[in-house]
């Protein structure tokens, strides 16, 4: 479902567009390092048009939810990115939520990646392709420092058309060390699996700075290129950590 809503008015009243997703409260309400809050409903406000609109106003919020689901008195505005293909697994208090993130190709793609810091278990490629990030570092994925290891590629399964990809740094003080001199490439050439080859990719963007703490960097195409594969390599010599990406 899709809702496209009426942004605030000094946004000289453009549209935004909010897609469903299925996530637990309880997930939402537990993510720390994040920006939420939760609202009483007024007595006769709608759920969606009273939720929408608060979250609209709030220049930090990407998701919104109105809970109970059977007769909603609160409104849940957060921060943290929710894909709307994300796939809820813990599905005994989940909710329908809107999310202003765009329904991407990385969520649900297969990855394959260079070998996972040893000191950082849960810093898994997995991460990358979840659909959910809530600023928690934990939601990373961290490389060791190896060329042989600062790499992941996301594997569509058949050619895909898109024109951006966005990845996301750290929100920490050594981003500008795990996220420096980045190459993004794409390709339909399959059995790559090593930067040694990667230059039988194509060359989608790069960003050939140090990230700062926390920083975007999107990559756009001027016209839209299909692939199967999309692969991020870090030419700097160190552990390389992306804690978000998106494909669309």
């Amino acid at each position: 479902m899709l809702l496209l809503l009426p942004s605030a008015p000094v946004e000289g009243g453009e549209l935004r567009l909010m897609r469903s997703v299925l996530i637990s409260l309880q997930r939402v309400q537990a993510a720390s390092n994040t920006e939420q809050e939760s609202l009483d409903l007024p007595p006769g406000a709608r759920p969606a048009l009273y939720c929408s609109n608060k979250c609209t106003h709030l220049n930090w919020c990407q998701l919104w939810c109105a809970y109970p689901s059977n007769t909603p008195t609160h409104c849940l505005v957060s921060n943290i990115f929710v894909m709307p293909n994300y796939q809820e697994t813990n599905m005994a208090d989940a909710l329908t939520c809107h999310t202003t993130r765009p329904k991407d190709l990385a969520t649900n793609a297969i990855i394959t990646a260079g070998t996972q810091h040893p000191s950082f278990p849960l810093r898994v490629k997995e991460n990358l392709i979840d659909g959910i990030y809530t600023y928690n570092r934990d939601d990373c994925f961290h490389t060791d420092s190896s060329n042989s290891d600062r790499w992941f590629t996301l594997d569509f399964g058949q050619p895909k058309c898109f024109q951006h990809v966005i990845l996301y740094a750290q929100d920490g003080s050594e981003a500008n060390i795990r996220f420096r001199n980045v190459q993004v490439r794409v390709s339909n050439v399959t059995g790559v699996t090593s930067p040694a080859d990667f230059a039988a990719y194509d060359l989608f963007g790069e960003f050939p700075g140090a990230a700062s703490l926390g920083q975007v960097v999107e990559m756009k195409s001027a016209k839209p290129v299909c692939a199967r594969f999309v692969t991020g390599h870090m030419l700097y010599n160190f552990h390389f950590q992306v804690c978000h990406n998106e494909v669309f």
